[in-house]
């Protein structure tokens, strides 16, 4: 079973890196990360946000879902958030506990949910990791619970070399 689970998320991992890409590229202003319906498109696109850019605002945005048709929510129905704060032991460290319908997700969904959350409040001020939750429980199909906006590839950069 468990190495079931690794090469699930070892498979996860490959297809949001092949769809998302190398580098980093420069947004103007701060975005919300939503899902992209590219075949071969990045799996992550940025959505510009022009409200609050705290942590509880930014997170209450993203849960709303897109604006346009062309992204897509990677969240399951009915998820809201149960708690959201700072970690007093570790500076820099956001909490993020979500009901339990976000402990349903595995696989690439789970990949492409958390690094929404991550990248979208990373912007915030102070947040250099989140952890997220599920209903009080880490999720166990992770290979590390604490994330950062630094771990997510968002652009092919050979791609845009060969553009």
């Amino acid at each position: 079973m468990r190495k079931r689970r690794y090469a699930s998320f070892l498979l996860a991992a490959v297809l949001l890196l092949a769809g998302c890409g190398g580098g980093e590229r420069q947004t103007e202003g701060p975005v919300l990360w939503f899902c992209a319906d590219g075949e071969h498109g990045p799996a992550l696109a940025p959505q510009p946000y022009e409200g609050e850019t705290t942590v509880e605002v930014m997170l209450s945005a993203l849960l709303a879902g897109p604006a346009g048709e062309e992204l897509r929510s990677p969240f399951p129905r009915g998820v809201t958030v149960r708690q959201c704060g700072w970690d007093e032991e570790r500076p820099g460290v956001l909490l993020v506990d979500l009901s339990e319908q976000y402990g349903a997700l595995a696989d690439i969904s789970l990949s492409l949910a958390d690094y929404s959350i991550v990248l979208t409040l990373s912007q915030a001020e102070g947040v250099e990791g989140v952890e997220i939750t599920a209903g009080g429980r880490k999720v166990s199909y992770r290979s590390h619970q604490l994330l950062s906006a630094g771990e997510a590839v968002l652009w092919d950069e050979l791609a845009d070399a060969e553009s």
